[in-house]
């Protein structure tokens, strides 16, 4: 497929669309793509995204999240795909999921993917592929940055590198956890209720931002729940894993509270 991108793309604002509905995911990846200059439109939801485009194409990508309040991702992407006006724009998922599954979004109509847990050069790779699919990546990518020793949980290094001073990082760092303060509460009601629709509605937003924020521990005992809804186990082996989670995120918040001399109680 034709990417709409011109010859002299280098020479305009790169506009990308950024289809994300958790303010902590969305923060992360405009400072990201600030560091290329790029210009980012946010729109919270499928159909703010659609609304948009209705209004004005002049995008060269946009970024989708899966897992969007009412129209998702997927489908968000099947009705930009058949509408001739916006059929040309490259359309990349923002994913956690496996390979497979990443194939059945190829299948689906997007033009590639780009991991949730991704460092910049990953989703800089992913969007230069489309911006100029005839020379390939014009940056060579470095070499991959090793986690902080001391704090194997967090890659403190990783997150310094996207938005180079602490300062920056510690408005991240509360922004994560009011997001995913807010994400365990409706996670403890939707628990108490057997409500597994709201468990992975969740899962989903707890991984995302588990992933951006290197967050590892957190992101695995998410995944660990989510897979037990999957498989219709909630009862003790679900309580486990949900009280992994609690355990997890209040050993995060203390290991950054720690390192960024934070207070994050009320967060």
């Amino acid at each position: 497929m034709a990417s709409p991108v011109p010859d002299d793309i280098t020479q305009k604002v790169v506009r990308i669309m950024v289809v994300e509905d958790v303010d902590f995911n969305l923060d992360i990846l405009i400072n990201i793509l600030a560091e290329r200059s790029w210009q980012a439109i946010a729109a919270a939801s499928g159909e703010a995204a659609l609304n948009i485009l209705a209004r004005d194409t002049d995008f060269q990508i946009v970024l989708m999240d899966l897992g969007l309040p009412g129209i998702d991702g997927m489908e968000t992407t099947r009705r930009i795909k058949k509408n001739p006006a916006t059929c040309t724009i490259p359309v990349i998922a923002l994913t956690a999921e496996t390979s497979i599954e990443r194939e059945r979004f190829l299948d689906a109509g997007f033009n590639g993917y780009a991991e949730k847990n991704f460092d910049p050069e990953q989703l800089f790779a992913a969007i230069e592929k489309h911006l100029f699919p005839a020379c390939g990546n014009p940056r060579e990518k470095g070499p991959a940055l090793a986690p902080t020793p001391e704090h194997c949980d967090l890659d403190f290094e990783a997150l310094l590198a996207i938005y180079l001073d602490e300062n920056t990082l510690c408005r991240i760092a509360k922004a994560f956890f009011a997001d995913t303060g807010k994400e365990l509460i409706l996670l403890d009601k939707a628990m108490a209720v057997g409500d597994q629709k709201g468990i992975l509605a969740c899962c989903h937003s707890l991984k995302g931002a588990s992933a951006l924020f290197t967050a590892k521990n957190l992101g695995t005992a998410v995944m660990e729940l989510e897979a037990c809804i999957l498989q219709g186990i909630q009862e003790e082996t679900g309580g486990s894993a949900w009280r992994r989670i609690l355990a997890a995120h209040e050993s995060l918040r203390g290991t950054v509270a720690s390192r960024l001399n934070l207070s994050l109680q009320n967060e």
